[in-house]
């Protein structure tokens, strides 16, 4: 048993797909391999921005035509006109016109995104395991939100493993036993029928979820780059590959903000001992990255970049000290507000924290705060990670930054920097 991921790029337009068929018909098997797919292209972006449209009251009529013709180009690419996929896709254009019209709480943004931005996934898997069928891969399409069962945390569904486990087990193994299956990434489903998603970029998330289920020989992750590299090739020119990494050294990179697997992915792998490979659809002949438990001798620096980041610094309004009452007070209100930190510190009559450039929650965590702490913000950050640090590196990296706030340990350096 195997479990294949496929992220929206390597399924952005008709000869992506071409490409992912040809890749599960050479790499693959003709059973007991489930293939997670994400949505195509930047679907998941064209959703959000049609909800944040929706939720302006403005129309968005125009937004849901441009996610139905760019699917269609892809559809005239890949099948003959009448074919089933124009009618699946219509199918689904229609209930998401459906959902924004009549099931949608103007008071509860979190859940509205659940249920707008899964569309993405529907739709994108619909179209794969049909073309699959009409290239004579024999799959079967399931609506992952049967299988991996969440709580109502909108957005970031906390995922019930033993419930997931005993449907996926009873349930997806005989189909897999026969055929290919096909579902979504990123979606999971509540006890009461309801939409979640598992966090942004989350398919590979549910590709490890799935596999731990299934108890599979291993997952791969399809990807744009060869492997996992010490650094984002877009980035920095002269990036070294990593052909093995442990789990705990994978897991620190993607806490730390690498972007090539998600940062819950690892986990449910390690339980079970899966190893994980990350491979390139590019080139899908190269063997890439393998993550498992060997140990390596890996001390080639790993820099991370995360960007839209922001400063927020709390400071006490009477010249007090902070103390743990204060930060009580700052860390409940980021987890009501669902606001995750990451880099903090604090001084003697401040406490700083960085965290993503949401901002709705930013604002909506100031005024809640703002009668105890004078709030002060740094826009357009970025916060800079890196693991087996040197000199040489840091001089490189940091060239042209101003510092704002760095934090050092034998192992790793951290800061958050604004350009000069």
């Amino acid at each position: 048993m195997r479990v294949f991921k496929f992220g929206g790029a390597s399924v952005k337009e008709a000869e992506a797909v071409r490409n992912v068929a040809a890749i599960i018909r050479d790499h693959g098997d003709i059973h007991n391999l489930l293939v997670v797919v994400s949505a195509m292209g930047k679907t998941t972006n064209a959703l959000e921005q049609l909800l944040d449209t929706y939720f302006q009251k403005k129309p968005y009529d125009t937004a849901i035509e441009a996610i139905k013709q760019y699917h269609l180009t892809i559809l005239k690419d890949l099948f003959e006109e009448g074919h089933l996929a124009y009618t699946t896709l219509d199918y689904y254009i229609a209930k998401l016109k459906d959902t924004l019209a009549n099931k949608i709480n103007l008071e509860a943004f979190d859940e509205a995104y659940d249920q707008v931005v899964s569309f993405g996934e529907l739709i994108s898997t619909n179209i794969i395991h049909l073309y699959l069928n009409s290239q004579a891969i024999n799959s079967e399409w399931v609506d992952a939100r049967q299988y991996i069962k969440t709580n109502n945390r909108w957005r970031e569904g906390k995922v019930d493993l033993v419930w997931s486990e005993s449907l996926i087990q009873k349930e997806l193994v005989p189909i897999l036993s026969e055929k290919i299956v096909i579902t979504q990434g990123f979606l999971g489903g509540t006890i009461g029928g309801k939409t979640t998603t598992l966090g942004r970029e989350g398919s590979d998330y549910s590709a490890a979820l799935f596999a731990a289920c299934l108890k599979a020989a291993s997952a791969t992750i399809w990807k744009d780059v060869p492997g996992i590299l010490n650094a984002d090739p877009k980035l920095i020119t002269d990036t070294k590959l990593f052909e093995y990494l442990t789990y705990k050294e994978a897991a620190e990179m993607t806490f730390y903000g690498a972007h090539v697997i998600h940062p819950k992915t690892i986990k449910p792998l390690a339980n079970k001992t899966i190893p994980l490979y990350v491979r390139s659809f590019v080139n899908p002949e190269k063997t890439g990255t393998c993550i498992n438990g060997e140990k390596t001798d890996k001390q080639v620096p790993s820099i991370i970049f995360k960007f839209n980041q922001i400063l927020v610094t709390f400071k006490v309004k009477d010249l007090t000290f902070i103390t743990e009452q204060n930060l009580s007070i700052i860390l409940n209100a980021l987890t009501k507000f669902n606001i995750k930190i990451n880099l903090m510190q604090s001084t003697a009559i401040s406490f700083s924290i960085c965290t993503e450039n949401n901002l709705r929650k930013i604002e909506e965590l100031k005024e809640y705060l703002q009668t105890e702490f004078e709030i002060i913000d740094e826009k357009d950050s970025e916060l800079i990670t890196i693991l087996n640090y040197d000199t040489p590196t840091l001089d490189k990296i940091l060239a042209n930054k101003k510092v704002c706030l760095e934090q050092k340990t034998q192992a790793s350096y951290r800061a958050v920097v604004k350009s000069l």
